[in-house]
């Protein structure tokens, strides 16, 4: 049984079989729904939902489409959320004042090294409810450093971080 026709099932409707016509957006976000759990409790939800899920996908194919890109976006999680629930996840507090800093000159260091080819990042994660981005990138930045180092690719905890850490804001956002 595909994606789609567990998901139609889930609603309580056969898409599997007769003359029910859906459009292939629709059976998309309902495969979506049954990839990440998502169900929604009326029918006003789900066609809201929908239609964040159709606008972020045109957004999607339109990036994706530009051959300069050297990545592709696709969908995942947040791809029914509302721009406002997503920055509501986030959370990010920080300090009121900012220290002095050096700005970046916007001159390039080099012509650059992409280390996800040599074998130095770790595979992209999901922080969760939990606004601790730091964590996540001070631990792939030690991750990095360690392999460029040994040749080895650890994969460190970043909850030690965020639970060890008593002046960073835990799962607030950090800085």
């Amino acid at each position: 049984m595909s994606h789609f026709c567990a998901a139609a099932a889930l609603l309580g409707v056969n898409m599997c079989e007769g003359d029910t016509a859906i459009t292939l957006m629709e059976k998309n976000f309902m495969n979506h729904l049954v990839e990440y759990g998502y169900s929604f409790a009326t029918k006003e939800e789900y066609d809201f939902r929908l239609g964040i899920y159709t606008m972020k996908d045109a957004e999607y194919n339109q990036i994706n489409s530009d051959p300069a890109n050297t990545f592709e976006v696709g969908h995942n999680m947040f791809s029914t959320w509302t721009h406002e629930e997503y920055k509501r996840l986030l959370g990010y507090r920080g300090p009121q004042e900012i220290n002095d800093t050096n700005a970046f000159s916007g001159e390039p260091v080099s012509n650059g090294v992409d280390w996800r080819t040599k074998g130095a990042v770790n595979p992209v994660q999901n922080q969760g409810q939990c606004g601790s981005c730091w964590a996540f990138s001070a631990t792939a930045a030690i991750e990095g450093h360690h392999f460029i180092q040994t040749g080895k690719l650890l994969k460190l905890s970043e909850q030690e971080f965020v639970d060890c850490d008593k002046t960073s804001a835990g799962c607030s956002g950090g800085w």
